[in-house]
């Protein structure tokens, strides 16, 4: 509203705030309507904005028991094979009156708890269970002492999480023929083949730009 009233355009308003052309629709038209100026916009509380801007979110969701995310999180800390689902399949059998979440609701409403609170996970690894996998770090510049030649080498890291066991290799280029055999060298070196192989975004490991699991079935 600031930026409106100094006559800034919509787009240098989205690009300066983060927010929408529709956000910066919806803030000229109240202004429209309520007559305000660069000079009252200073003396607005913050009762008046809320007057000004009512968020429809707040009915909507009193109409919903409450989920308790406190008591979850508390169930997490003490058993560390309580999970999300179950909280959730406790909480539509619970009394409470209301209407209940779907899981994906209680889910984005357990992580806006969870980033409002600054609620820390701590993930809990088991021997064996995954080997974490990336293209990591800077690229190396090699040179040839003969030639004079130049040429970059690009890190593969590997580590076991419980143990703390890391795996590195230098190779020339990141393509999936490297990436393979990055893989066949790591389980040579940790002498065993994990239940998981984990990978970061790395191209040559994802079909989208999405962090997944590959599964590795021992023979």
């Amino acid at each position: 509203m600031s930026l409106l009233a100094k006559g800034r355009t919509y787009s240098e308003i989205t690009a300066s705030v983060g927010c929408s052309h529709r956000n910066v629709a919806a803030a000229k038209r109240a202004m429209t309507a309520a007559g305000i100026t660069e000079q009252r916009l200073a003396s607005l509380s913050a009762a008046d904005l809320q007057d000004l801007f009512p968020d429809q979110r707040k009915a909507v969701s009193g109409q919903y028991a409450d989920p308790h995310f406190v008591q979850v999180i508390e169930q997490m800390k003490h058993n560390r094979f309580f999970s999300l689902q179950q909280g959730w399949v406790n909480y539509l059998a619970g009394t409470s009156s209301g209407k209940k979440y779907s899981y994906s609701q209680y889910c984005e409403r357990f992580n806006q708890f969870a980033e409002a609170t600054d609620v820390v996970a701590t993930l809990q690894h088991e021997p064996g269970k995954a080997m974490f996998v990336d293209w990591a770090g800077p690229t190396l510049l090699l040179i040839d002492p003969a030639t004079g030649e130049t040429r970059k080498a690009y890190f593969f890291v590997a580590s076991l999480p419980y143990s703390g066991l890391v795996f590195c290799q230098a190779f020339d280029t990141m393509k999936q023929d490297s990436w393979n055999q990055a893989h066949v060298n790591a389980l040579a070196f940790i002498g065993g083949v994990p239940q998981l192989i984990v990978p970061d975004n790395a191209r040559t490991a994802t079909h989208r730009g999405s962090s997944i699991f590959s599964v590795v079935t021992p023979k």
